[in-house]
């Protein structure tokens, strides 16, 4: 999205709205503004990182208290969810996902005003932004704990977390088949678990002088995790409300979080 951002042009709008549910929410109350003045309040908050006391006054976009409170509400009742999975299943269906390697790697974002699951870890005063990204480097699921959690016991949930709802018939995959991270996975059970799930673990080595060369064959392609770390890159480039966290509530800081990863899809769609 080079340039200002002005609103969700009709070629995005024409691959979100399909797949927002129906009837989109249980809403009882008087009627909301239109959802694409919504979803474009959200995104100019999450590109800007602006406060939502800026939010542009003008046509095209909701109020910043209505943008603010359906952030919370989508994130909370798991709508996010089930858009980004159903975007996920149109991206397995154009062939945009490469299921040979993937990344997970971890990120930190300060957390200056404090809040839920905000802790002090040895970056400082934060969270940790854990992510899991196919063979080129595209996420597949971020999720956020806190600094001072392990970096290693956030693999699964990051698996758990893929979603893919293609519309096909059948189970599509959403496992890849070899899984690549930094010296801070280096676990004897980590490698276990994953070879139960039937993945490959190629995770590099703590270097201890009394350790044991690894059996086994050596990857047949170098380790090249660096493309979890361009991840994080293009994400906090492109959106600037993902370096610092500002949001209190978990929910807000998710919702950001689910949009950020979806949206990035939506613009590999319509190249």
């Amino acid at each position: 999205m080079p340039g200002k951002f002005k609103g969700l042009t009709d070629l995005q709008w024409e691959i979100i709205a399909p797949l927002i549910p129906d009837p989109f929410i249980g809403y009882v109350g008087r009627p909301h503004a239109p959802f694409r003045d919504i979803i474009n309040t959200i995104i100019w908050v999450l590109i800007s990182g602006a406060r939502w006391a800026d939010v542009p006054e003008e046509e095209g976009f909701a109020s910043r208290s209505t943008a603010h409170r359906w952030l919370g509400i989508l994130s909370a009742n798991g709508m996010l969810k089930i858009i980004k999975a159903r975007l996920l299943g149109s991206a397995q269906n154009a062939g945009l996902i490469d299921w040979e390697r993937g990344c997970v790697d971890g990120s930190f974002s300060a957390g200056k005003g404090g809040g839920e699951g905000v802790e002090h870890g040895f970056k400082g005063k934060g969270v940790t932004l854990h992510a899991l990204t196919e063979g080129e480097g595209k996420p597949l699921s971020i999720i956020s704990t806190g600094a001072a959690e392990s970096e290693r016991a956030q693999v699964f949930p990051l698996l758990d977390e893929v979603k893919v709802l293609t519309g096909k018939p059948g189970r599509p995959n959403k496992v890849p088949q070899a899984l690549q991270g930094d010296k801070g996975y280096d676990s004897r059970e980590l490698r276990r678990e994953l070879r139960k799930r039937g993945i490959a673990p190629l995770i590099s080595r703590r270097i201890w002088p009394d350790r044991k060369a690894p059996r086994g064959r050596p990857p047949a392609k170098p380790i090249d995790r660096w493309k979890g770390e361009r991840a994080f890159s293009w994400l906090q480039r492109k959106f600037r409300r993902l370096v610092v966290r500002w949001e209190r509530k978990n929910r807000y800081w998710n919702g950001f979080i689910l949009i950020a990863l979806y949206m990035f899809w939506v613009n590999l769609l319509i190249l």
